[in-house]
């Protein structure tokens, strides 16, 4: 992986551009009869420990949920700013499909000087900067779909002690090698809950 952008965001002009606001149209509902690459991913976690089934989230959104859904809307604020100020454009909320396995990316970026990349936005009660595992398998996946292997990493960072908020910008150039091997495994996962007859919106048949 190869770091070509790290820097960190103003928060103040994230707030400012919040306040003039962006047309944008809602995103689309989940659909929860797909299988999705997030929870594919978070599925081999738990196969891991032992419980077999597809992972898919029961009940309400709490609120740490919410707080992140609020953290992606001020994002592509900035990331729209961002774009069009190099020459480019971003598009939120893009989904794409392959070989029946949904991914909901954040967004989607177009430099002049880069091409397209994968948009993908964190909010994080830490304030460690390095990238979760988790989230780079999520982003190599993303990476697949868009067939591309730049992603630009946006992460805000909250914590209380002592009260710090802060938030950075990464774009990364993933190997393709990685990005195939983590599409692969998904593909994989996905054949093995079939085989063990787990479905989503159903967790096992029968």
């Amino acid at each position: 992986m190869e770091i070509l952008l790290d820097e960190p965001i103003n928060l103040e002009q994230v707030a400012d551009l919040c306040a003039i606001g962006m047309k944008r149209k809602p995103p689309t509902p989940r659909n929860f009869s797909a299988w999705h690459v997030s929870n594919l991913l978070q599925s081999g976690h738990l196969i891991a420990k032992g419980d077999i089934r597809y992972h898919e989230f029961v009940g309400q959104p709490n609120g740490l949920m919410s707080w992140g859904r609020l953290w992606e809307g001020c994002v592509d604020h900035y990331l729209t700013h961002y774009a069009v100020n190099l020459g480019g454009f971003y598009t939120p909320d893009v989904e794409s499909i392959k070989d029946d396995i949904l991914g909901s990316l954040d967004g989607i970026m177009w430099l002049p000087d880069r091409g397209w990349m994968v948009c993908e936005t964190k909010l994080r009660f830490t304030m460690n900067g390095e990238i979760p595992l988790s989230h780079l398998q999520q982003i190599r996946a993303y990476c697949y779909l868009a067939q591309t292997n730049l992603v630009c990493y946006v992460s805000g960072h909250i914590t209380s002690r002592p009260p710090t908020a802060e938030a950075r910008m990464r774009i990364m150039r993933l190997t393709e090698q990685s990005i195939e091997e983590c599409w692969h495994g998904i593909v994989n996962m996905k054949e093995f809950l079939i085989g063990q007859g787990c479905c989503p919106a159903h967790g096992k048949e029968g």
